[in-house]
């Protein structure tokens, strides 16, 4: 007999349990590989809903009802696919690891595997995973900005991924790119300027010396397109790469890794770009940049692969300079080996205008990486040509300058980054901003040099108006205003483009000391906000941010915040939410979605908790694929984001989603609903709600419509409507009269009128609707309608609802086989009123009103009591079906009194009655589901079950 070690089963179960959830990482189940699905190949796992990096170690928790495996340890382990390094779970036993203790009576303390001896401070099974957070913030400190310069004439050898070497003679148009890198939160900011003759790249590999992939980033889909206003407006490159592993960060920090752009479909690549990333000093207070390529003239021959990048700074000081640091290849005569001399010019090409020359000697040529620097005094003439991207950059050979020669146009700095700021007023004075206006601005630099900006500003009253939106230099006590907006301020909105860019603006834009000021006539301060630079990457890739507005009044009038929110096509939600004018710092907050069809009276809410935080800041870009029916709401439903105190779940700030573009690729198809974002499958739309008449209606509700005579029920997300016809009530014409809001008139006197006139309307109550005393009616039921067979009327003495039912059926019956049968099917002929009706019996074999024992009795004999009518109980031995106040009698279930106790059970679910429900359906029939007990989602396992079969 084999015998299992002690805890072999709960291996067993998490074995299982990780290769489910660490596979899932990199499977979805929207996959389209050319449908423009950004789709990052990560090299980390995930385990349950939590993701580990390479190299990571932890105890397994796999929640209730097993919880903590104390005596497991799992890793996050690195493998080789083909020429991809991928990460996969390991998780194994511990226990057998406990050393021996040394004393006679060791312990097991909480959360503990091994057994210690009391007081020993060895600790063989404590796993210590975490990285302790000043390490971090010191990386990030000494390595946060790196550059690549990607050109034919890098020295990474790619393979593909049979490991045959890849041609490198592919970059026929001698493409060039250059990258730029941000090191920030564990996360790898990038961003690229490409050649104007090259597409968008398909792809983006980070990869090893040995050409190993890293990390893989989808860039574009078919055709280079990308839905990003950002990128598009500026022609750059933006992402990140997430959850940097720590032993990757070594490879950054020691300039050990590559960055590689790979244009054409897959695996099948047209050419590719590569180059090192590298440290760079002076890229800490760049400016500008300029992509440089073979300049026109040059001999192509001698200048394949070449080209270059320039990292470049100014200062609009009293005496304004300019300095330059440029990376390039490609410009050397093979016997130029030792003390090259090399050309750097700086002038207006247009003009022959020369602002800065000079002579550098380079101690040693390499063919893929040289670095020169070079610093001059500028006019500020000058620095005006620069800011607006004017100025060309050349580096030549001084041996043959026209043949071997580099140059680009300075322009605007590759990171990916736009300046964003929340408006408010001073937290501390409420009284110069008692309505509590705000509102936020957000703007970048394209590819022009032109600053972009956008301006909103809301609840506003008449007192603040005119407004006055302004740029304002904040570097010193002296508030200088360098730009005034105000003009395109429209409708809450000032949109528009500051093309003649002055260098006062910029200096103080790129070191945070630009602000937007908003002023009234009589306040110069009204709204004020700093603007802070934000790398552009998910979540601040969406078209337009979100303006959080205060819905607690007890707030301050300056409390307001900022959103960012989009959808991946990985079908992946990022946010990023600023907060500001808060108060306290300390408090809890927690951040939700509230998803809605639409704004109408009842509309069902998906309410979707994204995280909870503390301080004035929070962002995130979950690993679970949101729900399709949540990402129909979010494409073309109505959705709020919600600020909450986590403690009261009291709703402090919230905003209208918009502008929220979900991926075609995420979005299933459209329903045949009357409304499309409620349900996702056509077939069942289990608990789903009804929409008629802009009003949502519960599962199983019933309601009058617009007109009075037709009445509605909801099932299975479809509303179902039947209109009535009025019986015939025998008076003078001069008698009857129409109650406004019933269907049918009604005969009345002289003293019924009056008694309208001088009290409350007098009436009876049946099936949860109002009926004026005298009124006919016939009486609504589910499933079938408007029974024309029965006739009620509301006794106007004893304000009673009193029925009877017509000999002849085939004369009023509309399905005469189910409908009667419908109505009156329970055993002892019943059709229950509402509680505060008296109850009446029909007969099966009489058409007249029959009685019963006393209530008394009843319940004296062994009777039930009766929950919908307490003056009808059932009596003992007798069954019956319940009755549903919203659907009256329940013939899905059938109960029984015996003794005073009453025991329900309800009709099962069986493949017969199943099939019987589908047949009409499949012989191409209407399907009459309504008549059975079965929901569709309960009958799909056998439909399921049954297609596999036949397959």
């Amino acid at each position: 007999m084999k015998r299992f070690f002690p805890g072999y089963l709960e291996l067993l179960f998490l074995v299982m349990s990780i290769a489910y959830n660490a596979d899932a990482r990199s499977k979805s189940p929207l996959m389209d590989d050319e449908g423009g699905r950004t789709k990052n190949k990560a090299a980390e796992c995930v385990f349950g809903k939590q993701v580990r990096e390479l190299g990571s170690q932890w105890v397994p928790d796999l929640g209730v009802p097993i919880g903590v495996l104390y005596c497991m340890k799992c890793e996050c382990v690195p493998f080789r696919k083909k020429r991809r390094i991928v990460a996969r779970v390991q998780c194994r036993s511990i226990k057998k690891e406990c050393p021996v203790p040394s004393c006679e009576e060791p312990v097991l303390l909480p959360g503990r595997c091994c057994k210690i001896c009391p007081g020993d401070n060895y600790n063989p099974d404590v796993i210590q995973d975490v990285v302790p957070q000043n390490t971090v913030e010191e990386e990030e400190r000494s390595s946060k900005h790196f550059a690549a310069l990607l050109s034919g004439r890098s020295s990474l050898i790619l393979k593909n991924d049979d490991m045959q070497l890849m041609p490198n003679d592919q970059n026929k148009n001698n493409v060039v790119a250059t990258g730029r890198f941000t090191f920030q939160k564990k996360n790898l900011y990038y961003s690229f300027y490409i050649s104007d003759k090259a597409a968008r790249p398909r792809s983006l590999q980070f990869v090893d010396g040995e050409g190993t992939i890293l990390e893989e980033h989808t860039l574009s889909g078919v055709g280079g397109l990308v839905n990003s206003l950002y990128q598009n407006a500026t022609r750059k490159v933006c992402g990140v790469w997430r959850r940097l592993p720590r032993d990757y960060r070594r490879l950054l920090k020691e300039e050990r890794m590559f960055a590689v752009l790979v244009w054409g479909v897959k695996d099948q690549a047209e050419f590719t770009l590569s180059g090192q990333i590298m440290k760079y000093v002076a890229l800490g207070t760049e400016l500008f940049s300029s992509l440089l390529e073979p300049a026109p003239g040059s001999n192509s021959l001698m200048m394949s692969g070449a080209g270059g990048t320039a990292i470049v700074s100014a200062s609009t000081t009293v005496s304004p300079s300019i300095h330059i640091a440029v990376v390039f290849n490609g410009i050397f005569l093979p016997d130029e080996i030792l003390d090259v001399p090399v050309t750097i010019n700086l002038s207006l090409d247009e003009k022959k205008q020369v602002i800065l020359e000079e002579k550098i000697r380079v101690q040693k040529p390499a063919r893929e990486l040289n670095v020169i620097e070079v610093s001059s005094p500028v006019s500020p003439a000058d620095l005006r040509l620069l800011t607006r991207g004017r100025l060309v950059l050349s580096v030549s050979s001084v041996s043959k300058p026209q043949v071997l020669r580099l140059s680009g146009n300075v322009i605007t700095k590759a990171t990916c980054e736009l300046f964003q700021t929340t408006l408010n007023s001073a937290p501390n004075d409420r009284a110069v901003n008692l309505p509590g206006s705000s509102g936020l601005a957000w703007l970048f630099l394209n590819n022009e040099g032109s600053l972009v900006y956008s301006v909103q500003v809301e609840d506003l009253i008449e007192e603040q108006k005119p407004i006055f939106i302004t740029l304002v230099d904040v570097t010193t006590k002296r508030k200088m205003e360098l730009e005034d907006l105000t003009p395109d301020f429209v409708d809450g909105w000032a949109n528009g483009t500051v093309d003649k860019l002055s260098p006062r603006v910029l200096e103080p834009l790129y070191s945070g000391n630009l602000a937007v000021n908003v002023a009234s006539q009589s306040e110069n301060n009204l709204l004020r906000g700093r603007l802070v630079a934000r790398l552009v990457a998910d979540a601040r890739d969406a078209p337009a941010p979100m303006l959080l507005k205060r819905v607690d009044k007890t707030l301050p009038p300056s409390a307001v915040g900022i959103s960012w929110i989009t959808v991946d096509n990985y079908c992946h939600m990022h946010y990023d939410i600023t907060l500001s004018g808060m108060g306290l710092t300390d408090k809890k907050y927690q951040l939700s979605l509230d998803l809605l069809p639409m704004i109408a009276p009842g509309a069902p809410v998906i309410t979707h908790i994204l995280d909870e935080f503390n301080g004035n800041q929070v962002e995130g870009s979950p690993t679970e694929t949101l729900p399709k029916e949540e990402l129909v709401r979010l494409d073309a439903g109505v959705v709020f984001i919600n600020i909450k105190e986590k403690t009261t779940k009291t709703t402090l700030l919230s905003a209208t989603l918009r502008e929220l573009q979900v991926p075609a690729t995420c979005l299933s198809h459209i329903t045949d609903n009357n409304v499309p974002t409620l349900s996702l499958d056509s077939d069942v739309a289990e608990n789903g709600a009804c929409f008629h008449e802009r009003k949502f209606y519960q599962e199983g509700d019933q309601w009058t419509t617009s007109d009075p005579c037709t009445m509605c029920y909801c099932q299975n997300g479809n509303a179902k409507c039947d209109t009535s016809a009025c019986p015939e009530i025998v008076c003078p014409t001069s008698f009857k009269i129409k109650v406004p809001g019933e269907c049918c008139p009604i005969c009345s006197n002289s003293t019924t009128s009056q008694e309208s006139n001088t009290s409350a309307p007098r009436g009876c109550t049946f099936g949860g609707m109002f009926y004026t005393a005298g009124s006919r009616f016939h009486p609504f039921l589910i499933p079938n309608g408007f029974d024309l067979c029965t006739e009620c009327h509301c006794d106007s003495t004893l304000l009673e609802v009193k029925c009877t039912r017509q000999s002849n059926e085939k004369k009023c019956c509309k399905h005469c086989v189910d409908t009667s049968k419908a109505m009156i099917d329970s055993e002892n002929g019943t059709y229950v009123s509402d509680l505060s009706t008296t109850h009446v019996v029909v007969s099966k074999d009489a058409q007249s009103i029959v009685s019963y024992k006393t209530p008394q009795q009843v319940l004296s004999e062994g009777g039930c009591k009766n929950p919908s009518n307490p003056n009808k109980p059932y009596e003992n031995g007798q069954k019956y079906h319940p009755w549903i106040a919203s659907l009256g009698e329940y013939k899905c279930v059938t109960c029984k009194c015996k003794n005073g106790s009453q025991s329900c059970e309800r009709q099962r679910c069986t493949r017969a009655i199943c099939h019987k429900m589908f047949k009409p359906r499949h012989n191409g029939m209407q399907s009459t589901t309504n008549e059975f007990c079965c929901s569709q989602q309960q009958c799909k396992h056998f439909r399921r079950h049954h297609r596999a079969r036949n397959s």
